[in-house]
C-alpha cells in the first residue's frame, strides 16, 4: 500500500502553497476586498449589458406587433376582396366587412381603397384591386418606437364574379 502511495505522489505530485497565498486566504480583510470587487465588476457588467437587452426586448416585442399589424392587414384586405367581388354588392359592405376584422384586431387607423371603383353595375371578370395601408406605430405599447412613421400596407387583387 505504502509503495502504491509513493508511487502516485511521484506521478501527482502535491503542489506546495504559496506562502503569500496562505496568508491571503487567512486574512479575512482580504476576502472583504475581493467580494467588494466582485461585486463591482457584477454591476459594471450588468450597466453594459442591460441596455442592451432592454433595446433587444422591445425590439423584439415592436417586431412583433408589426407582423401581427401586418396578418390582420391581410386578413382584412382579403376579406374585403372577398365581399366586393361577389356579385350584387358594393363598397360599403366591403368597408364595413374590413371594420368588423380591424375593430377585432384592435387596430384604429388605416386607409382602404378599391380599384376600380365598384358598383353593382360592374361587369364580371373586372379585375379589383383591395389596398389596406396603415402606420406601422397602430400596435406600439412599449417605451421605444421603432416603427414610428412607418406604414405598412397590403394590395390584394381578385377578379369579380
Amino acid at each position: 500500500v505504502v509503495s502504491v502511495f509513493l508511487a502516485l505522489v511521484r506521478v501527482f505530485p502535491v503542489k506546495k502553497i504559496n506562502p503569500t497565498l496562505q496568508s491571503e486566504v487567512s486574512n479575512p480583510r482580504c476576502n472583504e476586498r475581493d467580494e467588494r470587487r466582485r461585486s463591482g465588476t457584477a454591476v459594471l457588467e450588468m450597466a453594459v449589458s442591460l441596455p442592451l437587452l432592454i433595446t433587444l426586448v422591445f425590439g423584439a416585442m415592436e417586431m412583433a406587433n408589426a407582423v401581427f399589424l401586418r396578418q390582420s392587414m391581410n386578413m382584412a384586405a382579403y376579406e374585403a376582396a372577398k365581399v366586393i367581388t361577389r356579385p350584387g354588392t358594393n363598397e360599403a359592405l366591403a368597408r364595413t366587412r374590413c371594420q368588423e376584422i380591424m375593430t377585432i384586431r384592435k387596430v384604429s387607423t388605416y386607409t382602404l381603397t378599391f380599384s376600380p371603383t365598384i358598383t353593382t353595375a360592374t361587369a364580371r371578370g373586372t379585375q379589383v384591386t383591395v389596398t389596406l395601408s396603415a402606420p406601422a406605430s397602430n400596435l406600439s405599447y412599449g417605451p421605444m418606437r421603432f416603427m414610428t412613421g412607418k406604414t405598412l400596407s397590403t394590395t390584394v387583387a381578385m377578379v369579380r364574379l
